[in-house]
């Protein structure tokens, strides 16, 4: 208990107002905050899988290349049909590559580069939604004791009216 009060005391919680305030403050903060992570999250998969494409691209560029060289169709044919599915990677590698670098330089430099600072504002993001997310947690572990006692005095309150001799007055008793 005399930590909860230091705790509102320190955070100039004085009413009930002000902690419903606080929580949707937290609330609205941790929502943002969690918005960023996602998106930040979503960026970091994005380049792994434009590393990952790229390694793929080059490691499939002969297959590719040999079937460039191949003028006839019978034996263009053919050779598409023993390599159909590295094609099918290929294909798929170099289309998410132009989709990313639409002018055909891939700069995994720049990606690089990218990653690295998004997995520090990362790692700062997620720290301050740490806080937020355990200030908030308290927050909602105090609501709630405040509420509990809030429907205790209820409670008390409407046992105290209905443990209340019932006082008759004298016209009542000369009905009966």
């Amino acid at each position: 208990m005399n930590e909860t009060f230091n705790y509102l005391r320190a955070n100039g919680i004085y009413s009930l107002e002000d902690l419903e305030h606080r929580v949707s403050e937290h609330s609205a903060a941790t929502e943002s905050l969690k918005k960023t992570l996602d998106e930040q999250t979503a960026r970091m998969k994005a380049i792994k899988q434009i590393y990952d494409s790229s390694a793929a691209f080059q490691s499939l560029k002969p297959v590719y290349d040999g079937l460039q060289k191949i003028k006839f169709e019978k034996p263009r044919a053919k050779y598409k049909a023993e390599h159909e599915a590295e094609l099918k990677q290929f294909y798929a590698a170099r289309r998410k590559l132009t989709g990313e670098f639409p002018d055909g330089k891939v700069d995994m430099g720049k990606l690089s580069k990218e990653y690295d600072t998004l997995e520090q504002e990362h790692e700062t993001t997620y720290a301050e939604f740490k806080t937020v997310r355990e200030d908030l947690q308290r927050l909602w572990k105090v609501k709630s004791n405040i509420d509990t006692a809030v429907r205790f005095n209820q409670r008390t309150a409407e046992q105290k009216l209905q443990n209340q001799p019932k006082i008759r007055h004298k016209k009542e008793d000369m009905t009966r």
